[in-house]
């Protein structure tokens, strides 16, 4: 492919702004691709050439780029004016869609991204228990505020042992004492997750757990994991937040605590819920989140909270979930995916593995039966670079990290699905 036009925008770019691009998980070797717009499961990028889109915008896209009913909603929400700084009509109808479809939810407040949400969150939690300090798992990753961008993706060098796993702060920008007060919990082990929670339970104001931890590609936390987990916070006064930015309405209907059959006290949504507008939410139960109404004990404000094109994406997006029929097509896809994607290894003898539901997917050039972070690091990293490689060269376009994620929409079809599997 020629990138002649993308290569010129790179060196201007990088005149301006670090690296030439605007989220560091957007960079690429030589040079960024730029892209100017997109429809269904495709990017086009500046020089012309077309692109099978499987990031999605991390995840945010369901129902392919540009839908006709999400763009139309915009469209007409544009036409009025109105943009932010108000309470809407729109922003009313949103959180009671939201809530319909979260049933374990009972109030909804929105933000824009997934970091503030996971931030309101814990302010929440701090207030409603009086407490300070807290967990999160190993690999996985809350956003970029310092108490929570931890012990993401960390050099295991540092990281201590796998049953008492240590806080490695992921860069020097990080206030270091906020990022060493988090408790790292290994995932998917249940006998030192006890352990540890029990080990501070009276400083802790909340745990924070992916269900399916979807930045190291997917690895789903066992049934026995989540449960103890809800059953020891529980028991010793602990806010269990569930961050469902990326597996809200990919991994279930209801998200991943409709999958799971546990109610946490507080969740995050994202990405999914507006088809790639820049919108996030936090839902939970009534007497924590009641804790942020005006003259409350929790400030949360925000000029961009509630914005009137976010709110109409949100809406036009919600209401194409109702019945489930979204979900059913994405899983549909995803099951043929991972039983063309097993064939093709054996055919090949490849060592490795595909995981994923509800659109959300990721595969590791293993042997090793991946379980939590440490595991998941066993991918080979040439391996999954070989087959990006040949990926890109066919125009498709996947995350560069060994362990990203990726995702399908209702967009995409089996011949979209097979040329991914013929990159192996």
């Amino acid at each position: 492919m020629e990138h002649r036009q993308s290569a010129e925008l790179y060196q201007r770019a990088a005149a301006s702004t670090p690296g030439g691009v605007h989220s560091n998980t957007r960079a690429r070797s030589p040079h960024p691709i730029y892209f100017e717009r997109a429809e269904g499961p495709y990017l086009y990028d500046v020089d012309g050439n077309r692109y099978l889109d499987f990031v999605l915008g991390n995840g945010a896209i369901i129902l392919g780029h540009g839908n006709p009913e999400v763009q139309q909603a915009v469209a007409a929400v544009i036409a009025q004016g109105l943009t932010t700084g108000s309470e809407t009509r729109l922003a009313v109808e949103a959180a009671e869609l939201l809530l319909q479809q979260v049933p374990t939810a009972e109030m909804v407040r929105f933000a824009n991204s997934g970091t503030e949400a996971v931030m309101h969150a814990l302010e929440l939690a701090r207030s409603a228990t009086g407490r300070r300090r807290v967990a999160k798992v190993e690999g996985a990753y809350h956003g970029w505020d310092s108490q929570m961008y931890v012990s993401a993706w960390p050099d295991l060098g540092l990281a201590g042992p796998s049953e008492a796993p240590q806080p490695v702060p992921a860069h020097k920008g990080l206030d270091a004492d906020v990022a060493r007060s988090t408790i790292i919990l290994p995932f998917n082990d249940v006998a030192a997750t006890r352990r540890i929670v029990e080990e501070h339970a009276d400083e802790l104001a909340a745990v924070i757990v992916e269900p399916v931890m979807m930045d190291i590609g997917y690895v789903e936390a066992t049934r026995e994991y989540i449960h103890e987990l809800r059953r020891i916070t529980k028991d010793h006064g602990i806010v269990f937040i569930f961050d469902e930015l990326l597996t809200g309405f990919r991994v279930a209907p209801g998200g991943a605590q409709s999958h799971y059959g546990v109610t946490p006290d507080l969740s995050t949504f994202g990405k999914a819920i507006a088809n790639g507008y820049a919108v996030a939410a936090v839902a939970g139960r009534r007497e924590i989140m009641d804790e942020a109404r005006p003259g409350g004990s929790c400030a949360w404000v925000g000029t961009f909270n509630g914005h009137a094109v976010s709110m109409a994406a949100v809406g036009a997006t919600l209401r194409q979930f109702e019945g489930s029929g979204v979900w059913r097509a994405l899983q549909e896809r995803m099951t043929y995916l991972e039983q063309r994607f097993a064939r093709r290894a054996k055919e090949r003898g490849v060592d490795v593995v595909l995981r994923g539901r509800g659109g959300n997917f990721h595969w590791y050039f293993t042997a090793e039966s991946v379980q939590d972070y440490r595991s998941a690091a066993t991918s080979s990293t040439e391996r999954y670079q070989q087959f990006a490689k040949t990926a890109a060269e066919r125009g498709i376009h996947l995350a560069p990290g060994t362990l990203s994620h990726h995702s399908l929409t209702v967009a995409h079809e089996q011949e979209h699905l097979d040329a991914f599997v013929d990159c192996l």
